[in-house]
Parts: C-alpha cells; sequence; structure tokens
C-alpha cells in the first residue's frame, strides 16, 4: 500500500494508524466527534520541516489544521491547497479523505525543499454543515471586518473535493476543473490544463465554468479571490454512488486515477512555489540512533540517546512506502512480523536530521 492509499486507508477507518504515539482507529469525521482525525493530520504535518502548524479554532467544535511553507523570496504571495476532513456519516473515504490526503501528501513532498512563494496547506473543518471552517479563513484573510485593510495576497486556491472515484467501466479518466470568473480562476484553469498532458497524461479534463459553490473554494470566490475545484467528474454524472453513505469505502475507488489527480495538484503546487533548492538534512550519527539486530526476524529494535519524537518510514527495494509509524522518544522497538522476508530501507526523522538505514527481514 503506497503512501496516498494509506493515508486514504487510515484517515476513513478501514485501518487504524498511530496517533500522538498509540495504536487508534478513526472511527468517524463527523463534525461533531472528528478530533482523532484533526490529531492524525497534526500528527503528519508536526513530522515535516520547514513549516509552521495552526489549529485554527473557529467556533465551539470546529477546527482548521493548517499549514504554511514560508516563500524565502516573495512571502507575502501565497497559494493555498486545500480540502475538507470532516463527513456526515462512517468511512466516507471518497468524501474527503482523498482530498485531506492529497493535501498530506503534496506538503510532505514540498516541505523538503526551499520555496519563492509560500504555500499554505489547509485541511477545514465543517464543510458538511455550510463550509464553515473554509468561510472563516477567508474572511480573516480579506479582512473583511476592516474593509480589506490588511487583505492577504493569496494567488490562487486549489480546493480538491472527491477525487477517488470513477465509473471503472466506462473508464473515461474524466475529471472536473471548476471555476467561475473571479480572480485569477481562470489563470489557475490554464495552469492546470497546461501541466496535464505531462503530469496527469491518462486524465480529461472538463472545465466547468460556471462551477458548482458546493465545497471549500467558493468563500474564496466570496471574497474575490482565485479559486478551483479539482475533483471526479459531477458534470458527466461520473462521481460516486456511494455518496454521503457508508458505503463510500476505499475498495470503491480507482487508485489509479486518484494518483493522477493528485499528482497534477502537486505540479501545480511545485511550479507556483517556485523551488530553490532541497534543503539539506543533517544525518543522524551511529551514537545518536541505531537500530538492531539486522537481519531481523520479527522486533527491531530502535535506540537513541535523544528525547524526540521520530517519523519512521519504512520501503521495500522498489522504493514503495509500506510502513508509516510516528515513535515517541520512549518507545525502543517496533514489531515487522507482517513483513515478507526480503531487504527494505527505513527512513528515520525528526525536525532537525534524517538517516536511512538499510536492512534484512528474515
Amino acid at each position: 500500500m503506497d503512501s496516498l492509499e494509506r493515508k486514504v486507508s487510515e484517515l476513513s477507518g478501514e485501518t487504524s494508524s498511530s496517533i500522538n504515539g498509540s495504536n487508534a482507529l478513526i472511527t468517524t469525521r463527523v463534525q461533531s466527534n472528528n478530533d482523532l482525525a484533526a490529531e492524525y493530520i497534526k500528527d503528519h504535518f508536526e513530522a515535516l520541516s520547514n513549516i509552521t502548524i495552526n489549529e485554527q479554532a473557529f467556533n465551539t467544535n470546529g477546527i482548521n489544521v493548517i499549514a504554511t511553507q514560508l516563500g524565502t523570496v516573495n512571502p507575502d504571495d501565497i497559494y493555498i491547497i486545500c480540502a475538507h476532513y470532516d463527513s456526515v456519516t462512517t468511512f466516507c473515504a471518497d468524501d474527503n479523505t482523498t482530498g485531506t490526503s492529497a493535501v498530506l501528501e503534496i506538503a510532505r513532498i514540498l516541505s523538503r525543499y526551499e520555496i519563492e512563494n509560500t504555500v499554505v496547506y489547509a485541511l477545514w473543518d465543517e464543510e458538511e454543515i455550510g463550509l464553515r471552517g473554509s468561510n472563516y479563513y477567508a474572511e480573516l484573510a480579506s479582512d473583511v471586518a476592516n474593509g480589506g485593510a490588511n487583505r492577504a495576497n493569496i494567488i490562487g486556491v486549489i480546493n480538491m473535493d472527491m477525487m477517488g472515484y470513477q465509473n471503472q467501466i466506462a473508464n473515461d479518466n474524466n475529471f472536473d476543473i471548476d471555476l467561475r470568473n473571479i480572480g485569477t480562476s481562470v489563470q489557475i484553469k490554464d495552469d492546470l490544463l497546461l501541466l496535464q498532458p505531462t503530469y496527469a497524461p491518462n486524465l480529461n479534463p472538463i472545465v466547468v465554468n460556471p462551477g458548482t459553490p458546493a465545497s471549500d473554494h467558493k468563500p474564496f470566490w466570496d471574497e474575490g479571490y482565485g479559486a478551483v475545484l479539482v475533483g471526479e467528474s459531477w458534470q458527466t454524472s461520473d462521481q460516486t454512488p456511494n455518496y454521503h453513505q457508508n458505503t463510500d469505502r476505499l475498495a470503491t475507488l480507482d487508485m489509479a486515477y486518484f494518483h493522477e489527480i493528485a499528482k497534477l495538484v502537486a505540479a501545480y503546487t511545485a511550479t507556483k512555489a517556485g523551488i530553490v533548492r532541497l534543503l539539506s538534512v543533517d544525518a543522524f550519527t551511529d551514537d545518536e540512533l541505531k537500530i538492531f539486530p539486522n537481519p531481523v526476524k520479527s522486533i527491531l529494535n530502535i535506540e537513541t540517546v535523544l528525547s524526540t519524537d521520530f517519523n519512521l518510514e519504512f520501503f521495500d527495494v522498489k522504493g514503495k512506502l509500506i510502513k508509516q509509524v510516528k515513535m515517541d522518544a520512549n518507545a525502543s522497538s517496533i514489531d515487522l512480523s507482517e513483513f515478507s522476508n526480503g531487504i527494505y530501507f527505513l527512513e528515520i526523522t525528526n525536525k532537525e536530521k534524517s538517516r536511512t538505514f538499510k536492512f534484512v527481514k528474515e
């Protein structure tokens, strides 16, 4: 299972994951009871370097989780990549763990780079009950309370909502880009269309103008900002039949199609961010961090003198991510009995350093 699919599985409650250092299952993301999902998102952002995290409470229950990667050349020029993480019932894999997982994955990749312009990775709450989280953020950004005196320079917004389902009989790879003639919206659409043949050649874009206002891009339209919605093709009636039902499960999704849309938004984000260089990360020394035994039969021990949390990612020899764990400073071992025999790589990171170990599972 790759990194994107794993995130969808964990966020939708199909499989458990490490949250705050403990194994937990996200049984619901319904607005009134989705704190565990918010913690999962925060955990993933906290494992990254080069970003700051803001838990934006906008009412007694609603919490947006926002990570900001500051541009080093034009920090006031802002691009937002976003999705909502709340749901209306259990599972709801397509709506909207697909969008949420794509935001987390794009942040994971780009946070390793120095960028010219600022990128905000935003996960909204309470979309399902009135776009409340995104509306709060957009109004603050436009400084509507002060007549726009301190209006944020948001150049473009891409909102991802329901991007994992297509009719596998038709298999036409249609996807929608919804926009209206507001701000830079047309330019965002044009930029996506320019990138699509190179980065997502299997997709067939459907441009919808005027597009639907039924997701988190609308509050940005309301404030005069350019924004588009990217997702499966409601325009051609090729949307999930499991919409707002607990039958919206991982197994109903087309993962190859989902990957293509995520790659396209990632390419747009990287282009607009303006990558300057890959940030160097110091490596842990043998005195700071070691693993044993190697080869390992079941229990891999991790020995460290550091009082810090670590992010562990296990890859097979083909580079496929097969397991991701957050380990606190008090932990010392991990059970790998589920792994098949073979060669693996373990990347251990914290906010300051990283190191990759090669080991053999017997």
